[in-house]
């Protein structure tokens, strides 16, 4: 007998466990016949009312039992009725077949409380709306409202909800064609009301993450028409909210995130990317350097600090061109641009500390005369992330300065979450071109930050001498 949180507990007798086994034995047979009458079913092409109330039974039991999905689907769509020629049959049928899967709607809220997380049973009602005449979408919200009033981190819900307010938007855009009128002003009604939706969440709880990253996805479209000075005020009140989260919950990484995705990213992609090509080094007359590129990171795959190393016979290093074609995206949804990457080569000042530290990579090339030697300066790729720094007009440099010092006053109440984002942010300023501070004494700064964390993280060591 233990107490576990206040709760006494009794060792199970023998008798107990063999009753419990003896009906666990029952249900695994009671399955088991079950799919062995839905399989039988499906390969006879059986598609009866019976055959339907087995898969029933089977995903009451399993509701995440995708083959059982899909032959219910089969079933479901030899069920339905065509549709006939007479306006008065049609209304008929119609009317049956969207019985159908009002049905279907119903039995998914009785899975859904077996398991809110299920893959297939989203999967189904997705599945059913499409394929159902006349889908009540504004319904359809209302629903994953109340959802997301019950469990407002629920990533499901979320996602569904991406997916309901995606169809609204169709929805309004073909209205619109057949009215031959504009669908603008309903879209943004609809972008409005996911935008005011979001701020609700997160004043609930500054730890929702999926209310701020859906926040980022909406805020260049809810600024798209207004002009300079109106977006200005939208990015000040963003950032006003972003650190009253801070003094809320400093912990949560929620917040943090979003404040980096606000500031913006002067140098890298905004997202993870695969490359299937080296990008090409060329000289100032457009002629391919030869060299090799080196990740700073833990893997001679993986990084997002590379170096470059050449030979000066085949020229000095002008400009940098990747082409998009080469750039794979971490999802389909993502996408990059149709133009070609041509940015110049900037040469910046390099200290002694991380002259050191780009040294110690030197092994990882293959041949003597492709290591990049010790030198005073190093080259880095100057690529804007387009949809971090287009929807507002502040003046990047005056941001990050001005941010840099509200960070330093957070430093006391959230050290680790700070001094992470106080080195990146010193680093981002580093490479902007209209700075008048000396850009070593930032890179001093942030390289010795980075070592601070590096001590006091062990588990993020290699992150942060990614970073470094």
């Amino acid at each position: 007998m233990s107490d576990v949180h206040g709760v006494k507990r009794v060792k199970t007798s023998e008798e107990v466990l063999l009753a419990r086994r003896a009906k666990e034995a029952v249900k695994i047979e009671e399955f088991q016949t079950l799919m062995k009458q839905c399989l039988d079913n499906r390969e006879a092409k059986v598609y009866t009312p019976a055959a339907l109330a087995v898969t029933t039974q089977i995903l009451h039991m399993n509701p995440d039992f995708y083959t059982v999905w899909n032959t219910r689907r089969l079933i479901l769509l030899d069920t339905l009725q065509p549709i006939p020629e007479q306006q008065e049959q049609e209304q008929a049928c119609v009317k049956s077949n969207r019985a159908v899967f009002m049905n279907e709607l119903g039995l998914f809220m009785q899975l859904i409380r077996i398991n809110p997380k299920s893959y297939w049973l989203w999967n189904h009602r997705r599945w059913c709306l499409e394929t159902m005449p006349s889908p009540d979408w504004m319904g359809e919200l209302a629903l994953v409202d109340k959802m997301l009033t019950m469990d407002a981190r629920n990533f499901h819900g979320w996602d569904y909800r991406r997916y309901v307010v995606c169809q609204l938007r169709a929805k309004a855009k073909h209205s619109s064609q057949e009215q031959h009128s504009s669908s603008d002003t309903q879209e943004k009604a609809i972008v409005k009301g996911e935008y005011d939706f979001t701020t609700r969440k997160i004043n609930q709880s500054f730890s929702n993450y999926s209310a701020w990253h859906q926040r980022s996805k909406l805020l260049p479209e809810i600024v798209a028409s207004m002009g300079a000075e109106e977006k200005n005020q939208v990015a000040n009140s963003e950032l006003e909210l972003v650190k009253a989260a801070f003094y809320t919950d400093p912990d949560d990484q929620s917040a943090w995130l979003y404040y980096w995705w606000l500031v913006g990213k002067v140098i890298g992609f905004n997202d993870t990317v695969t490359l299937t090509a080296t990008p090409t080094v060329t000289t100032k007359e457009n002629q391919p350097i030869e060299g090799q590129w080196l990740s700073l990171g833990s893997s001679s795959e993986t990084g997002s600090v590379w170096l470059f190393s050449y030979s000066s016979e085949t020229g000095e290093p002008w400009q940098v061109i990747l082409d998009p074609l080469y750039v794979l995206p971490s999802t389909n949804e993502k996408s990059v641009p149709s133009t070609p990457w041509k940015s110049p080569v900037h040469t910046m000042s390099s200290t002694l500390e991380r002259k050191a530290h780009m040294m110690s990579y030197q092994d990882r090339f293959n041949a003597q005369d492709q290591v990049l030697k010790p030198r005073h300066t190093r080259q880095s790729l100057h690529l804007f992330s387009e949809d971090q720094v287009h929807w507002h007009t502040l003046d990047r440099t005056e941001l990050l300065r001005e941010e840099i010092e509200a960070v330093r006053g957070l430093l006391e109440i959230e050290p680790d979450r700070a001094l992470q984002t106080l080195a990146h942010f010193l680093q981002q300023l580093v490479k902007l071109e209209n700075i008048t501070t000396d850009p070593e004494i930032l890179e001093e700064e942030a390289v010795a930050i980075y070592n601070q964390l590096i001590s006091l993280d062990v588990y993020r060591q290699e992150r942060y001498k990614e970073s470094h």
